[in-house]
């Protein structure tokens, strides 16, 4: 997931954010947050990849790779919404070109 971020120079002394630890999944569900959820799930499909083998390292790798995008899509939606739409520019109506 990309994520953007703005990036700035820190000021003298300045100490970075102490990152939050990740919400679990049971927390996610009961929050009711979507994407929180989808992101729960990524992780813990992405922590039991390494002691999978055959079809169901396969099925994981899958449902992980529809995980993602599904994020990446809302998140991409979240960030235009944000921005005020699709950030694109109207013309001037011509009412003579119909």
């Amino acid at each position: 997931m990309a994520v953007r971020a703005s990036l700035r120079a820190v000021g003298p002394g300045e100490m970075p954010a102490k990152a939050k630890p990740p919400v679990s999944l049971i927390d996610a569900v009961e929050a009711g947050d979507y994407l929180g959820i989808l992101i729960a799930q990524r992780r813990e499909i992405a922590e039991s990849l390494p002691d999978e083998k055959g079809p169901a390292k396969a099925a994981l790798h899958r449902q992980l790779s529809i995980i993602a995008k599904e994020i990446e899509g809302l998140v991409s939606r979240d960030s235009d919404e944000a921005e005020g739409g699709a950030n694109v520019e109207d013309g001037e109506f011509n009412s003579e070109a119909i």
